[in-house]
C-alpha cells in the first residue's frame, strides 16, 4: 500500500469517530459506527452492490482539489435517523420506516444529518490532509440503483471511486451501511490501485450467430417471398447473468423484509420471514421435493412490461392460521380450525387479503426497482396436493423452470412453514443460470462416482446408437425429417415434448432437432432443457419465424433454424451443416 492511500485511511478512521460523536450529540441518542471497509470501485460495481431504494446526497469537494462524490444510505435508514432527530415516538417511527414514507419533514431532518456528516469530513480533512478541501453537501434525492445510467454523469460521474463503507447501529439496533464514494483521482489514489483492483469497465466483445434460415428482415415474413440465403443476425450485447442475478436476489431480499412489515401491520402482530433461499427449480423438483403437504396456491398475473404468471405457495394449515388471525378467531377456535384443516369461506377471503398484500409488495418493489416495470395481480386461490400434480400438464402451472424465493414464516412468535414464490426464469431474465449450473456439473461426469441416473443412461442399451434426437409436437414434420435423416444412414430417436429429454443427452447423440407445431414459450422451455443438458447442435424447426423469435431462440441455445413446412432440400441442407459433428 502506498503513502497516499495510507494517509487517506488514517484520516478516514478519524472521520468515523467524528461522525459518530457529532451525530450522537445532534440526535441525542447513541449512534455507533463500525470500522470502515475501503476499496477501489467503479461506478457500475458501486451501484450493483446496493440493494433497495437509496437516499443519495451529492458531495462536492472544493478547495485546492476538486471533485464530486456522494453519500448513500438506504431510505429506511435515512428515515430512522431523520425521525430520531425530530423525536418521533418509537411506534410511529417503526411505522414510517416500514412504509418507507420519506416525506418533506423527514427529508429535511435527514438533510441536517447529512450536513453534519459532510462537516465532519471537512473538519478532519482540514486538520489532517496536506491540501485544503471542503466537503459540501449539495442536493439529495431518492435513487433506484438498478436504474442508474452508468455511462452518464447522473447522479455521479462514471469514474473510479474509493468506497468507504461503514456499518451503523442506532440505540443498539443494527442498521445498514453508510456508503461514501470519494473520487479516487481527486485524492491522487488512481495510481495506488492494488493489482487486480477495480479497473475501468470494458464492454464485452460482441459476438455473432450466423443462422442459416429463411427469415426475412421484417418482423412478420411471408414464407413464399423469403430469400433462400443465410441471414446473419448480430446478437444483442452479452447479458451479464451473474450481475443481474445479484440484483434480483437483492430485490427479493427487499421484498422479504417489506412483506413481514406489511403483513404484521395488517395482522396486528409481529411477522418475520427468515432463512430466505433463492434458487432454480423445475416444476417436478418443486412438487416432489420442495412443497410440503397440502398447499394453497395464489395465482399472480404479471401486468405492465411482462405478462408471465407467478405462483405464491403457503401450506394449507399456515393459510388457515393466517386467515384466522386476520379475522381474530379466539385462540381455541383458531387452533381447532387449523387442526381440522377447515379452510372455510371467511378464512379463505381473509387469507386472500394477505395474498393481496404480498402481491402488492412485489408490485411496489418491482415497479420501482426492477429493470422492467412489473405489477403482480392476485387472480385466484386454489388448493393443491403436490403428489397428485402431473409434471407434464399445464396445471396448476406450466412445466418449465422457475426461480424460487423461499422463506420461513413466524407470526406472533409461532413458527410456521414456508412461504414460497415461484417466478418463471424468463420473467426474471435468469435463463443463463441453467447454463451456469450445467457448466459446474458437467466436469464431474468423467468421475466414476457419477449420479445413479447417469449410470442408468450409460448402461441402458435402448439409449445407445442414437445419432439424432428429434423432440417434437408436430407429427407430420417429424415424419418427414426422420425419413430424410434415415436416408443419410443416421439412427433417429423421436421423443415428445412430454418425455424426459435429458435421459438421452448427451450419450452418443450428435445433434438434436426440436420440431415445433408453434414457436412459443412452451417450445422454448424444451429448448432450454436441451441446451442445459448438452452443447450439441440444436436445430429448431417451426412455422412463422420472425426476427425477434430467432433472436430469442438463439438466446435459449438454438444453433440453427428450419422454417416449416420444410422441403427435402431444406432438411438435407441442415444435415450438411452439421456433417462435421456427425462424422466425429
Amino acid at each position: 500500500m502506498k503513502k497516499a492511500q495510507q494517509k487517506i485511511d488514517k484520516i478516514l478512521e478519524s472521520v468515523r469517530i467524528r461522525i459518530q460523536d457529532e451525530v450522537s450529540g445532534l440526535i441525542g441518542t447513541p449512534f455507533v459506527l463500525a470500522d470502515p471497509q475501503k476499496q477501489f470501485i467503479t461506478k457500475e460495481d458501486a451501484f450493483d452492490q446496493l440493494s433497495g431504494k437509496q437516499v443519495m446526497a451529492k458531495m462536492d469537494i472544493n478547495g485546492d482539489i476538486e471533485g464530486q462524490g456522494c453519500l448513500l444510505l438506504e431510505v429506511k435508514d435515512a428515515i430512522r435517523l431523520g425521525g430520531t432527530l425530530i423525536m418521533l415516538p418509537d411506534n410511529m417511527l417503526d411505522e414510517v420506516v416500514g412504509t418507507e414514507n420519506y416525506d418533506e419533514d423527514t427529508a429535511d431532518s435527514y438533510g441536517e444529518i447529512a450536513n453534519i456528516i459532510a462537516g465532519s469530513y471537512t473538519k478532519v480533512f482540514e486538520e489532517m490532509y496536506p491540501q485544503n478541501c471542503r466537503f459540501v453537501r449539495k442536493t439529495q434525492e431518492i435513487i433506484i440503483p438498478v436504474k442508474v445510467d452508468i455511462g452518464s454523469d447522473d447522479p455521479v460521474p462514471d469514474q473510479l471511486y474509493y468506497q468507504v463503507l461503514i456499518g451503523m447501529t442506532l440505540k443498539g439496533k443494527q442498521m445498514g451501511n453508510m456508503v461514501m464514494l470519494l473520487p479516487a483521482a481527486t485524492f491522487g489514489l488512481e495510481e495506488d490501485k492494488p493489482e487486480g483492483g477495480a479497473e475501468e469497465a470494458v464492454a464485452p466483445p460482441k459476438t455473432e450467430h450466423t443462422i442459416s434460415a429463411k427469415v426475412a428482415e421484417n418482423e412478420i415474413p411471408a414464407p413464399a417471398a423469403t430469400p433462400d440465403q443465410p441471414v446473419k443476425i448480430e446478437a444483442a450485447p452479452e447479458f451479464d447473468t451473474k450481475k443481474h442475478h445479484k440484483r434480483v436476489d437483492a430485490l427479493l431480499e427487499v421484498c422479504r423484509q417489506k412483506i413481514g412489515v406489511e403483513m404484521g401491520g395488517l395482522l396486528g402482530v409481529e411477522v418475520t420471514l427468515s432463512d430466505q433461499e433463492c434458487r432454480v427449480v423445475s416444476k417436478e423438483d418443486y412438487f416432489m421435493d420442495e412443497a410440503s403437504g397440502k398447499q394453497i396456491l395464489a395465482h399472480l398475473d404479471g401486468v405492465g412490461e411482462c405478462h408471465d404468471k407467478s405462483y405464491l405457495f403457503v401450506g394449507l394449515k399456515d393459510a388457515i392460521f393466517i386467515g384466522g388471525t386476520l379475522i381474530m378467531l379466539p385462540a381455541g377456535e383458531l387452533e381447532k380450525v387449523v387442526l381440522d384443516e377447515a379452510f372455510g369461506d371467511d378464512t379463505e377471503d381473509a387469507y386472500g387479503e394477505i395474498a393481496n398484500i404480498v402481491s402488492g409488495v412485489y408490485s411496489s418493489v418491482f415497479e420501482e426497482q426492477y429493470i422492467k416495470k412489473i405489477r403482480f395481480v392476485k387472480t385466484s386461490l386454489e388448493k393443491v396436493l403436490p403428489l397428485k400434480v402431473e409434471t407434464d400438464s399445464d396445471t396448476p402451472m406450466p412445466n418449465q423452470f422457475y426461480y424460487m424465493s423461499s422463506s420461513t414464516l413466524n407470526i406472533g412468535g409461532k413458527a410456521l412453514g414456508k412461504m414460497q414464490m415461484l417466478f418463471p426464469l424468463t420473467m426474471l431474465q435468469l435463463e443463463g443460470l441453467l447454463r451456469q449450473e450445467t457448466e459446474v456439473v458437467a466436469p464431474q461426469a468423467e468421475k466414476k462416482d457419477v449420479a445413479p441416473s447417469a449410470v442408468a443412461r450409460v448402461e441402458n442399451t435402448e439409449y445407445q446408437g442414437v445419432d439424432i434426437l428429434v423432440v417434437s409436437d408436430d407429427t407430420a414434420e417429424t415424419e418427414k425429417i426422420s425419413n430424410i435423416l434415415a436416408q443419410h444412414h443416421l439412427q433417429v430417436k423421436v421423443l415428445s415434448f412430454k418425455e424426459n429429454v435429458t435421459d438421452y443427452l448427451p450419450g452418443e447423440v450428435k445433434a438434436v432437432f426440436l420440431v415445433m407445431n408453434d414457436v412459443n414459450e412452451k417450445a422454448f422451455a424444451v429448448a432450454i432443457k436441451i441446451s442445459a443438458a448438452c452443447t450439441l447442435p440444436l436445430i429448431a424447426a417451426g412455422p412463422g419465424w420472425t426476427r425477434s423469435k430467432v433472436i430469442t431462440a438463439v438466446k435459449y441455445g438454438v444453433s440453427d433454424i428450419l422454417l416449416t413446412p420444410a422441403s427435402s432440400d431444406d432438411i438435407g441442407e441442415k444435415i450438411e451443416n452439421i456433417s462435421v459433428k456427425l462424422a466425429a
